[in-house]
């Protein structure tokens, strides 16, 4: 479990988070949504530790991110898997070499279990076979899958996605939102997820948080969207496209 407690960041003056407060929990999909300038992507990189925050402290199953070294910092990077919003793929490597990177950057594995691992990675994100092509080879919804088969490479304990169905189809976004709960139990991370994808919210949200504006205004689960007594919440649900009386 992730705790954020009462963390402030600021730039040239200007506050972007307000004393956010909350839990990100372990075994569940965990959205952060909120409209473009909300503080989204600075509350994830104050999380995963490429921005320091002014303020407050997260806290890592209880271990302080304050409080550690840098050794200690590095440690725990590899405790997270990152699937970037763009998948960041490299395109001079194959699919197999992709997957294997954070192997041979952070594992003690020798060659031959980075590469069974690897293929083992590529097996549970549904893409046998394609280890020896290209990412100009698959299709997007394909180089979403494995950047998702990199970023659990190192087992991580938590996962950290930035809009993961951008840019994809909405049937092969419904296959990507899937893949990612059924990872999350399987390995019962941490998974914190941010999107602009009304759908996957409705759908996977287990726990919410909604932020505009650097403030956090509600947290809950999908089953209280409709019910949630925020009025800024509701004013983006609908801007969102989303039906609010259809809400359980």
């Amino acid at each position: 479990m992730i705790t954020i407690k009462d963390l402030h960041k600021s730039f040239a003056g200007r506050e972007v988070l307000h004393g956010i407060n909350t839990e990100l929990r372990d075994g569940i999909i965990n959205q952060v949504i909120g409209k473009s300038g909300s503080g989204k992507t600075v509350l994830l990189k104050c999380v995963v530790g490429l921005l320091n925050p002014d303020g407050g402290d997260i806290l890592y199953d209880g271990r302080s991110l304050n409080a550690m070294s840098k050794s200690q910092r590095h440690d725990l990077s590899q405790e997270m898997g990152m699937l970037f919003q763009g998948s960041a793929l490299f395109d001079s490597m194959t699919i197999e070499e992709n997957v294997m990177f954070p192997l041979k950057m952070f594992s003690k594995m020798s060659a031959a279990e980075q590469r069974k691992r690897t293929h083992y990675c590529l097996d549970e994100v549904g893409l046998p076979n394609t280890a020896h092509l290209y990412p100009s080879e698959l299709s997007g919804g394909m180089q979403k899958r494995a950047a998702i088969a990199r970023a659990i490479a190192l087992n991580p304990k938590y996962l950290f996605c930035d809009e993961p169905n951008s840019g994809l189809d909405p049937l092969t976004s419904i296959k990507i939102d899937e893949l990612l709960v059924s990872l999350t139990e399987t390995y019962h991370m941490t998974t914190v997820i941010n999107t602009h994808d009304m759908h996957s919210v409705c759908t996977i949200g287990a726990h919410i948080v909604f932020m505009q504006e650097g403030t956090q205004y509600w947290e809950g689960s999908k089953d209280e969207l409709g019910h949630s007594g925020c009025d800024r919440l509701d004013t983006f649900l609908t801007a969102s496209g989303v039906a609010i009386d259809r809400l359980p």
